[in-house]
């Protein structure tokens, strides 16, 4: 219970950092509809050095029973694992909120994941706070839960 109150508490000094929020307008809407079939992509392809380009140089990665961790060792030894075991891992988003003066965003969506030659299969929620870093945007906070894929999935 204390490790969900510290994310939850991760989680909404996140969405408190942000200045005033609102629904996303069409373009950004569309724009992020394209930063995820990138991402979905860039897994696809297994290219780490990508996947690692989409975050800040020291992002928050939240995961489920874990203490959070600053950095890109956790995404990369995570991507890492499922290119070595040549897993798949897609990412669909349901909800975007842009900042007032565009420059953060937080994206809210599912996600699969299947690593066959280690049997597992999950599925979750994760959310991520997103930088404006000039015309890219950078991953600084990834949090997710997530729990045994169903059979029919």
């Amino acid at each position: 219970m204390r490790l969900l109150s510290s994310l939850s508490g991760c989680a909404f000094a996140a969405l408190m950092s942000l200045p005033a929020v609102a629904t996303e307008p069409l373009d950004l809407q569309q724009e992020f509809t394209a930063y995820n079939e990138r991402y979905n992509e860039i897994i696809a392809t297994y290219d780490l050095e990508a996947f690692i380009d989409l975050y800040d140089d020291a992002p928050l990665w939240i995961a489920p029973d874990k203490e959070p961790v600053a950095g890109l060792n956790v995404p990369r030894g995570t991507f890492g694992f499922i290119i070595e075991n040549e897993g798949r891992l897609t990412h669909s988003f349901d909800e975007l909120i842009v900042s007032d003066d565009g420059t953060q965003v937080v994206m809210i969506g599912r996600y699969e994941a299947d690593i066959e030659k280690v049997g597992v299969k999950a599925q979750g929620t994760y959310l991520f706070v997103l930088e404006r870093d000039g015309e890219a945007w950078n991953i600084v906070v990834d949090m997710f839960n997530q729990h045994a894929a169903d059979g029919g999935s």
